[in-house]
C-alpha cells in the first residue's frame, strides 16, 4: 500500500513538473515574440502646440555632444515642451551615442519631435533623424551613408567593420525606421553596402510613396518588373540620398524650413519658440575635448610641473599645472566621460608621487603606483566605461591611450630641452625669481674666450655646501648656514650630502654631489 502511494505521488510530481515547464516555456515564447516585434512609435500631429522648443544639434557626434543633447532634452521635458525641433547638421560620429539619442527621440511621449536638416545628416546624424516623428529636409541636403568603421589593430588604420558586427547596427536601424512608419529596407541599405533596394508603385498609398524590397547584391534572384532598382542603390555603395530623393522615397515627410516658419504649419506664435543652443561653456568644453588640444593640454600640465620642480620658489609652474588638470577634468565632466572616480584616482596618483619625492627615499613602489594611477585616471576620463567590451569601446580606449602616450613622448623631449636651456629661454627666465640686478647678470669671458659663470650674491662656482632636502632634481642646500634653492646636475641627491656649485645661470644654481673626503679644509678655503 505504501509502495502504491509512493508511485502515485511520484507520478503527480512528474505531471506537475511537466505542466510547470510548459507554462514557463509558453510564457518565455510569448515574451520572446513580444520583444521581437517592433513597437509602433508613430504619432499623429498634435492639434495644438503651446510650448515649442529647438535644440541645435551640430558637429561631430562625440560624448560631449550627447551630454549636451541629454541636458537640453531634459530641460525641455521639465519646461513642458510639446513640440521639440532638432536642427541637425552633423557628419556623424560614434555609433552608441547616436543610437541612444535616436532611441530617446523615438520613445519621447511628452513632445512631438521634428528633425530639420538644412545641410547634412550623415552616418550618426541620419540615425538621430530616424528617431523623430517627422523629418524635414532641404532639397540640396545630404542624408544617409551610415557605414560603420572600426580600428584595425593589425593594419593600424580605421576600416569597415566585419559583416557579423554590421548586422547588429542594421537590425537597430531597421527597427528604428519601422517604428516610425519608414521603410526598413531603405534603412538597412544606409548601413549595408551589399544591400540593393528595389521599388515599385503602391496603388494603395495616396501620397505616392512606393513599395520597397531589399536583396543582397550577391543574390542570384533579383526582383522582376515592375520592380526597379533605386539609382542610388548599388553594390559596394552605402545608400546616400539628396534631400529631394529622401522626400520622394518617404524617409522625409517635408521640405526643410526655419523653426520660425513652422509657426503657421503647427499653429503657434513665432515668438514662443524656446531655443536651446550651444553656450560658450559647451563650445569651450568641445574645444578642449579635441584630441590635438587634449595632447597639448596634458603636455602643458606636465611641462609646467617639471618647471616647478626644476626651479622651485615662485610657484607659477605648480599653479599652471593645477590649472591644466582642472581644465582637463572639467571638460570631461561636461562631456559625460569623467566622474569623481577619475578625479580621486588622479589625486591619489599625485599623492603617491609626492610621497615618493619628499617622504619615502629612493624611487620604487610609491612612485610607480602614482604614475600608474595618473595614467589610468587620464585614460578613464576620456571614455564613459571602465573596461571596453565592444569594438567601438576598444577604439575609444585605444584613442585615449594613444593620446596620452603622445603627450608623454612630447614631454620627455621638452624636459630634455628645458633642462639644458632653462636659463636662456626668454619666457622661462622671466618666470624665475632673480636676486641680482640685470646688470650684474651679464656673463663675461676670460682671456681664452671661455665664458665666466654669472656671479651670485650668496654663492659662487666652486663653493661647497650640504644638501638640506632631497634634490630630484630641485631642492635646497645650505652654504655657510644660508638655505638656497638649487638644482642638481640631473642625478638624485639625498639630504645631508656634500654638494659643490658647478654652474650659475641667473637665479638657477646647479650643484653636483661630491665625496666628503674631497671636501676642502678651512685653511684651503682661506688661502
Amino acid at each position: 500500500m505504501v509502495e502504491k502511494d509512493t508511485k502515485l505521488r511520484f507520478k503527480l510530481c512528474k505531471i506537475f513538473a511537466i505542466a510547470l515547464c510548459l507554462a514557463v516555456s509558453v510564457d518565455a515564447m510569448a515574451t520572446y515574440y513580444q520583444a521581437s516585434s517592433v513597437p509602433d512609435a508613430t504619432r499623429p500631429r498634435p492639434a495644438e502646440i503651446t510650448k515649442p522648443a529647438v535644440i541645435e544639434f551640430k558637429g561631430e557626434i562625440q560624448p560631449q555632444l550627447k551630454m549636451y543633447f541629454d541636458n537640453r532634452f531634459e530641460m525641455a521635458r521639465r519646461a513642458g515642451v510639446d513640440l521639440l525641433i532638432i536642427e541637425i547638421d552633423s557628419p556623424g560620429g560614434l555609433k552608441q551615442e547616436s543610437l541612444e539619442m535616436a532611441r530617446k527621440l523615438r520613445d519621447c511621449q511628452w513632445a512631438y519631435t521634428v528633425a530639420i536638416i538644412s545641410n547634412e545628416a550623415i552616418s550618426g546624424g541620419a540615425l538621430v533623424a530616424l528617431g523623430c516623428d517627422e523629418i524635414l529636409i532641404d532639397p540640396n541636403a545630404k542624408f544617409g551613408d551610415i557605414g560603420e568603421i572600426g580600428f584595425d589593430l593589425e593594419q593600424g588604420a580605421f576600416r569597415l567593420i566585419e559583416p557579423k558586427l554590421e548586422s547588429y547596427l542594421s537590425r537597430d536601424a531597421r527597427d528604428l525606421a519601422e517604428s516610425k512608419g519608414r521603410s526598413p529596407d531603405l534603412a538597412e541599405a544606409l548601413i549595408d553596402k551589399d544591400v540593393l533596394v528595389y521599388q515599385k508603385p503602391d496603388p494603395e498609398n495616396p501620397d505616392g510613396t512606393p513599395l520597397f524590397q531589399s536583396v543582397r547584391s550577391d543574390s542570384a534572384e533579383k526582383p522582376a518588373a515592375p520592380w526597379q532598382l533605386i539609382p542610388e542603390s548599388g553594390p559596394e555603395r552605402f545608400l546616400t540620398l539628396s534631400g529631394q530623393r529622401t522626400l520622394q522615397l518617404g524617409l522625409a515627410q517635408g521640405m526643410a524650413t526655419t523653426p520660425d516658419a513652422l509657426a503657421n504649419e503647427f499653429n503657434f506664435p513665432e515668438d514662443s519658440i524656446k531655443v536651446y543652443s550651444l553656450k560658450l561653456t559647451d563650445k569651450v568644453a568641445h574645444f578642449l575635448n579635441n584630441p590635438i588640444v587634449t595632447v597639448l593640454l596634458i603636455l602643458f600640465g606636465m611641462v609646467a610641473l617639471y618647471i616647478e620642480f626644476s626651479a622651485p620658489g615662485l610657484g607659477v609652474g605648480g599653479l599652471l599645472s593645477g590649472l591644466a588638470a582642472l581644465l582637463f577634468f572639467w571638460s570631461r565632466f561636461l562631456a559625460g566621460t569623467s566622474g569623481w572616480l577619475e578625479v580621486i584616482l588622479f589625486l591619489g596618483g599625485v599623492a603617491f608621487i609626492f610621497a615618493e619625492l619628499f617622504i619615502i627615499p629612493g624611487f620604487g613602489v610609491s612612485g610607480l603606483t602614482g604614475i600608474a594611477l595618473l595614467f589610468v585616471s587620464v585614460v578613464l576620463a576620456g571614455q564613459n566605461f571602465v573596461l571596453p567590451a565592444t569594438p567601438e569601446q576598444w577604439d575609444q580606449s585605444i584613442g585615449a591611450s594613444f593620446t596620452l602616450m603622445i603627450s608623454c613622448v612630447a614631454f620627455l623631449l621638452a624636459a630634455i630641452f628645458i633642462t639644458k636651456k632653462m636659463g636662456s629661454i626668454p619666457i622661462l627666465n622671466r618666470m624665475i625669481l632673480s636676486t641680482e640686478p640685470f646688470a650684474s647678470q651679464k656673463s663675461t669671458t676670460d682671456a681664452s674666450g671661455k665664458p665666466i659663470p654669472t656671479p651670485h650674491p650668496l654663492v659662487s662656482v666652486g663653493d661647497w655646501g650640504e644638501s638640506e632636502s632631497l634634490l630630484r632634481p630641485a631642492g635646497r642646500a645650505k652654504f655657510d648656514n644660508r638655505s638656497i634653492d638649487v638644482v642638481s646636475d640631473g642625478a638624485f641627491v639625498e639630504a645631508g650630502v656634500s654638494v659643490r656649485v658647478i654652474e650659475i645661470q641667473g637665479s638657477i644654481i646647479r650643484v653636483t654631489q661630491v665625496d666628503q673626503k674631497d671636501e676642502p679644509k678651512d685653511e684651503e678655503l682661506n688661502s
